[in-house]
């Protein structure tokens, strides 16, 4: 390459960097990979300006897009993180066997965080009477539920977590609820951390379920109940935050679990208005910012699939074939990543087709022992 060809491309180039540099400042450009750094001692020097400076050109052009500055795209990589840290119970169910009834009892340890990388616990949760977790899918942030005592109203608690997983900052909502003589079963925050849905189960025979929902903002609650015998054992929000996704079980039947889309921002506040789901679910997960939830699908033999649902129909979207036993539990705030337990307890997040086990504590010897698992 001629002197003069070569002094022509650089000035060609420079005056076109500096007219798309003079749009803002150019944002960092990405490491090159070791194989790239190795070719590149290779090249010329000349060679060498111009790449430089038409990687530069390109890098700019995509961060300032029809006059609008744009943040850089990154590179998504081969598998999303796992969140550092899930909050879970470990629970031991007993067999009761009596001359005239077989009961199973359940003892529930108390709240702990974990590290996802080494299953250590980090942290313990204050232990409250009837306390639930729910987390925002980012591994550090949680809301606590429950009582100090059995006669004491229900608090509600805001919790983030460090860098190592001890308990940054804990603070109380102002908002309290009378439930004294109910039991709280289940809780749910919204992606946003702005709503937190729970269900209120009666202690007395034929015990009615009622769904209640907080505006953190607002400091209100609404309710939702039924006159039909009946309880909610789980509930979780759709993406759009106005979509509730609950479990009702009958009590007159012994398989009478309901899954069904109760639109909160609608008039009436009969619980079982609420849209039932075609078809038989059993654990489920709502993907954050998305209009469908995920399940595995009960009943049958074998290894379950795992069903989408629409939100908005409550109609089967999609089957996907499983090579192996996998129930949902909840998604990570991306909407990619979803905690699931495996078969014989263990726990594992799923990323596309990829299924990798999370470390989680030993669990103690005992007639069925599991752990209740958030993040």
């Amino acid at each position: 390459m001629s002197s003069s060809i070569e002094d022509r491309l650089r000035d060609a180039m420079a005056a076109r960097a500096q007219a798309v540099q003079d749009e803002g400042p150019p944002p960092p450009l990405p490491l090159p990979r070791r194989s790239f750094l190795v070719l590149h001692a290779r090249w010329t020097a000349p060679i060498a300006v111009a790449a430089a400076i038409v990687t530069l050109v390109a890098g700019v052009a995509v961060a300032v897009r029809d006059g609008v500055p744009q943040r850089p795209v990154a590179v998504a990589p081969a598998a999303a993180l796992t969140p550092p840290f899930y909050v879970a119970a470990i629970v031991t169910d007993h067999t009761v066997v009596s001359k005239t009834v077989t009961a199973t009892t359940s003892t529930r340890a108390p709240l702990g965080v974990y590290d996802s990388r080494t299953g250590r616990r980090t942290a313990e949760l204050p232990v409250l009477v009837d306390s639930q977790v729910a987390g925002l899918g980012d591994g550090r942030t949680f809301f606590l539920a429950g009582r100090e005592r059995k006669d004491a109203p229900l608090r509600f608690h805001r919790i983030t977590l460090t860098p190592d997983g001890k308990i940054g900052g804990m603070f109380a909502l102002p908002r309290r609820d009378d439930l004294r003589t109910e039991t709280l079963d289940a809780l749910a925050a919204s992606p946003d951390g702005l709503k937190l849905a729970y269900s209120v189960n009666t202690r007395k025979p034929g015990r009615k379920g009622e769904v209640r929902v907080l505006d953190v903002v607002a400091e209100k609650v609404r309710r939702w109940h039924t006159d039909r015998p009946g309880f909610v054992d789980e509930v979780t929000w759709a993406g759009n935050a106005r979509t509730l996704v609950f479990s009702w079980q009958r009590v007159e039947q012994e398989i009478g679990r309901e899954t069904r889309l109760l639109d909160t921002s609608a008039a009436s506040r009969d619980l079982l208005s609420a849209k039932p789901v075609t078809g038989r679910t059993t654990f489920f997960a709502a993907r954050p910012g998305g209009s469908s939830f995920l399940t595995q699908e009960g009943g049958g033999k074998g290894i379950p699939p795992l069903v989408e649902f629409s939100t908005t129909t409550g109609q089967p979207l999609r089957r996907r074939i499983m090579r192996e036993w996998f129930s949902p539990q909840a998604f990570d705030s991306s909407g990619r990543v979803l905690l699931g337990i495996v078969r014989g307890g263990g726990l594992a997040r799923l990323d596309g087709e990829r299924l990798t086990l999370i470390e989680m504590p030993e669990l103690p010897q005992g007639e069925r022992v599991y752990l209740e698992t958030v993040w």
